[in-house]
């Protein structure tokens, strides 16, 4: 009877082991590489003769997916991915203004080495040149670069170089006097440009944290690679900004929350879960990626917190908040897919796994209870290498 139950105690064992190591399977590298063969970004299917393709669609659709490349190197050593992104930055840096003969910002005769909007988002009125765009777009070509010094990887070391430059070209049209602002000695913020006031909401005024975040990141890392300190103690006193004068804290989840500007006001309140794992991304960078100690690691603890506060585990099917707190003219905190435009946006969040492992299982039981399917490809693909990433950095890859 006693070897019975011995038996059947290993027998439960072993299935909840399989079951677990099931479950771990979720979320792979197979799973990345079957979906990056799909989508539009595949260096397969790269849109190289669109000539419609602007500054938001290289930030907010390439951009995720080079980053996703870059990390699947660092996760597997597999220089496949550096092979695809280095023929895809070539690309990329060729669509510059400066290339091109495109007016960065309309009327003032200025071709940059950045990538303006066309347009975009004033209806076909005024050409903008965005800052987070620029951050969006140089960060993982600085990042693969920074892959490639710190790997000595020679076999692309040339690339590297020419990345680095154009990089630092693109970084330098918005680190302008006239677009910093200091609040004290200690805090300060860059500004929109002085240009577009009419057409523009950032123009000339302090931008929103997501627009800048990113930019910093990038500026930081080209500080790093070039043994500079062009951006420093802007980056500096801009991370006190968000430290001192965004962030609260949320006593009820340990968490912090944040606002567009200084204070909460009906305009800019709490920022969404899309565009904060953006203003989270570019801090959580500063700190690994580049070194800046302003926020500590029982900062990113509770900064990884918000992913147990924005998915209500109890309901089925899953909902999430909107915002990264309850804003008052909301009358619920959670909400399903059909009501919610940021559903999907809490699995970008694992790249704070790196803090709390934790958030990791959370995220992989809430990739398998919804519908991935309906994700953008381009944020499935980065949501999938920044979990794989934090995990290898976890020891659990």
């Amino acid at each position: 009877m006693k070897k019975i139950l011995i038996l059947l105690s290993a027998s439960l064992w072993l299935l909840f082991y399989l079951l677990l190591q099931q479950d771990s399977k979720i979320i792979t590298e197979e799973l990345y590489n079957d979906l990056y063969d799909e989508q539009l970004w595949s260096i397969d299917q790269f849109p190289k003769q669109n000539s419609n393709y602007n500054a938001s669609y290289y930030a907010w659709g390439w951009s995720y997916v080079a980053n996703s490349l870059v990390d699947m190197y660092r996760v597997t050593e597999n220089e496949k991915y550096l092979d695809i992104l280095t023929q895809q930055i070539d690309f990329i840096l060729s669509k510059t203004d400066e290339k091109l003969g495109i007016e960065s910002f309309t009327g003032e005769g200025l071709s940059l080495p950045a990538w303006s909007d066309r347009e975009h988002y004033t209806s076909g009125e005024f050409n903008y040149t965005y800052p987070v765009h620029t951050g969006m777009i140089t960060l993982p070509i600085l990042r693969f670069v920074d892959t490639v010094y710190t790997n000595n990887l020679i076999q692309y070391k040339e690339e590297a170089v020419r990345f680095l430059a154009a990089s630092g070209e693109a970084l330098a049209v918005h680190n302008q006097d006239n677009m910093w602002v200091d609040f004290s000695a200690t805090e300060g913020f860059y500004l929109g440009h002085p240009y577009g006031e009419d057409y523009v909401s950032e123009a000339d005024k302090i931008a929103i944290p997501n627009r800048i975040s990113v930019y910093l990141a990038s500026a930081g890392l080209y500080d790093k690679l070039t043994d500079g300190n062009i951006y420093g103690e802007r980056i500096e006193k801009s991370l006190n900004y968000f430290k001192d004068s965004l962030f609260k804290y949320d006593e009820e989840f340990d968490s912090y929350y944040w606002s567009y500007w200084e204070e909460q006001n009906i305009q800019k309140p709490w920022e969404d879960i899309s565009h904060a794992a953006l203003t989270v991304y570019g801090i959580f960078l500063l700190h690994d990626e580049v070194g800046y100690s302003v926020f500590k690691k029982e900062d990113f603890e509770k900064i990884a917190n918000n992913v147990y506060k924005i998915i209500d585990d109890e309901s089925s099917p899953l909902q999430m908040r909107k915002h990264i707190h309850q804003r008052g003219v909301e009358e619920k905190a959670y909400y399903p897919s059909e009501e919610n435009p940021y559903y999907y946006d809490v699995l970008r969040w694992g790249f704070l796994g790196v803090y709390d492992k934790s958030i990791l299982d959370v995220l992989e039981n809430a990739y398998a209870k919804i519908n991935t399917e309906e994700m953008l490809p381009q944020t499935r693909l980065n949501s999938i290498a920044s979990y794989l990433y934090a995990k290898e950095k976890n020891g659990w890859w």
